[in-house]
């Protein structure tokens, strides 16, 4: 039987594997010793931005990333922190904070890859001159120091860190400039908002096994969409006979993702044509939902849109529902997959998919990201100041007996009845 326990302990430094002593009550004083999950194949990168055509928008740019894999404890989640250097004498910083690494709590033990977006100028880096704005900086080398504790920590960790490698790493825009309300061009990528957690944070719901999907340029909003259905496919169990990347394939057929050749924003034709799709293949028990911040999608038949605060549309919807968010910046606009929603005190984090490369499939959705939403001037960001959300898509399962979010054991009766 296992006992409950309680304590700290730093458990990987520098890359050194090490353990965790948790006592389990103070009249039973040995320690029980938990094993933090060792982080495997972890890169750092500095993203260089390109229009979805090809052409450049910053090089070596202040967006970094940080990438691992880790084997989830059955019980315990372990935080992550990491504190960076661009040169030996200098203070480090703390670009990861108390990430956590969740426990398994969806009866799958497998490997998780996982990313994080951090930030260079809180390194020091400036760009101080328009050449600078373009060309970047390259780094290729910095100082860092990887923590992994059982608790969240109050101060970054010891700066006596490892000279870790720094690559360059490509990352497109989804080139859909009719679908942002913010005229172009793109021309500032700007910077990250950090992932800072500094204290233990509360799941909104259970994790997912979101399949990767690999899009075509200008096709975020298939792969949004098909990543979400896919899920929903296997969970429910709904006889869909087709993979992600298939019912991607098919929702790109059926119109999602093409551009309105009057260049007006299609948006609005996507969400239907996905409707459609869902509806069909699933004798209508998937149904779609919207959640929009202004004007930005018209109503649309068979789908329920909403327009109250957003977070608390979110939290409402991922308990049961897929979720797809889209957010804009000057002369673009994204979409992504949201899996799970974390709190911890005010502040809200999501893990999500999204394909950071579109066009080559050996490179995009290759782990699952971190990010923050947060409000700023009364507007929701995603991740970034320059990120604005406007509208998000949600799916529910509809028994046949006409509840959402039912399993299909459950179906009939509906909860409660």
């Amino acid at each position: 039987m296992k006992r409950v326990a309680s304590g700290i302990c730093l458990l990987l430094v520098g890359g050194l594997l090490g353990g965790c002593w948790m006592f389990p009550s103070p009249s039973d004083p040995t320690p029980i010793v938990i094993s933090p999950p060792e982080l495997r194949n972890v890169t750092f990168n500095q993203v260089d931005w390109f229009e979805a055509d090809g052409t450049s928008v910053q090089a070596n740019s202040l967006y970094g990333l940080m990438t691992w894999t880790y084997d989830p404890d059955s019980t315990t989640t372990f935080y992550l922190s990491v504190s960076a250097a661009l040169d030996e004498g200098n203070d480090a910083v703390w670009i990861v904070q108390n990430l956590p690494l969740f426990a398994v709590d969806n009866e799958d033990p497998s490997s998780r890859r996982e990313a994080v977006y951090f930030s260079f100028g809180e390194l020091g880096l400036v760009f101080d001159d328009p050449i600078e704005r373009v060309l970047g900086i390259d780094i290729q080398q910095m100082y860092v120091s990887i923590v992994v504790t059982a608790e969240p920590i109050l101060a970054p960790p010891d700066p006596a860190g490892d000279l870790r490698e720094v690559t360059s790493i490509s990352h497109w825009s989804s080139g859909m400039p009719d679908e942002s309300p913010e005229d172009g061009p793109f021309l500032d990528p700007g910077e990250p908002n950090p992932v800072r957690v500094s204290g233990v944070p509360v799941k909104i719901n259970v994790a997912r096994d979101v399949r990767a999907v690999q899009e075509a340029n200008q096709k975020c909003c298939a792969g949004a969409f098909a990543r979400s259905l896919d899920w929903l496919n296997r969970k429910h169990e709904l006889g869909i006979d087709a993979s992600a990347q298939r019912i991607y394939e098919l929702l790109v057929a059926a119109g999602v993702s093409t551009p309105n050749t009057d260049r007006t924003p299609a948006r609005d034709e996507w969400i239907a044509a996905k409707d459609s799709f869902a509806r069909g293949h699933t004798d209508g028990r998937i149904v779609t939902k919207v959640w929009d911040a202004g004007t930005y999608v018209d109503p649309i038949e068979g789908v329920e849109e909403e327009t109250g605060d957003f977070l608390e549309w979110l939290a409402g919807e991922i308990g049961t529902e897929d979720v797809e968010v889209a957010y804009y910046y000057p002369g673009n606009a994204h979409i992504v997959t949201v899996l799970e929603v974390y709190v911890q005190g005010t502040h809200v984090y999501v893990k999500y998919r999204d394909d950071e490369h579109q066009g080559d499939n050996t490179k995009g959705d290759s782990a699952v990201k971190h990010a923050q939403i947060y409000l700023k001037d009364g507007k929701y960001r995603f991740g970034s100041d320059r990120n604005i959300i406007y509208f998000a898509v949600s799916e529910s399962y509809v028994s046949d007996g006409g509840c959402e979010g039912d399993t299909p054991e459950d179906d009939p009766p509906c909860e409660g009845e």
